[in-house]
């Protein structure tokens, strides 16, 4: 066993040995490999879904949903939804689309980018839902942890 085990020990060395690298006086530099051309053509790798495309699938699913978020942000009672419109920051972003028996949700926050310091983040002043058969919209509370039903004000 010890035999094999001195025998081995060269053969390794010579395997991890490696001829792409190259050493200069401080660090060692890696030469990049070539890839060899794949030679199955019938696969097709697909083109990543960028992180905001919900925004678009959704858009041309319910093109008046736009406007109707546009409308609730300018009626809205939210103290932090009418500071943002009064400096002319708010947006939206849609959270998810989630599709029931009956129906149809699409979760959205309304927020600002603000600078907290380190970084711009986004600030969620207000997350609803908009049902998108009847399309109501359910206010959520972040403070009591529940919703209701948004009725329009008169």
């Amino acid at each position: 066993m010890k035999h094999v085990f001195v025998l081995f020990i060269p053969f390794l060395f010579t395997f991890c040995h490696s001829n792409n690298v190259t050493s200069s006086k401080s660090d060692a530099i890696v030469s990049p490999t070539e890839t060899p051309p794949i030679e199955d053509t019938t696969w097709v790798q697909k083109a990543p879904i960028p992180p905001d495309s919900t925004y678009f699938v959704i858009n041309k699913e319910f093109p008046w949903l736009g406007d109707t978020i546009r409308s609730y942000i300018q009626l809205s009672t939210n103290e932090t939804v009418k500071l943002f419109v009064k400096d002319s920051s708010i947006v939206f972003m849609y959270d998810g689309y989630e599709k029931t028996d009956t129906s149809g949700y699409v979760s959205v926050r309304l927020g600002a980018d603000s600078f907290n310091g380190e970084g711009t983040v986004f600030t969620t002043a207000e997350l609803i839902s908009v049902d998108i058969l009847s399309r109501e919209i359910t206010v959520y509370d972040i403070a009591t942890d529940s919703s209701h039903l948004w009725v329009r004000p008169e």
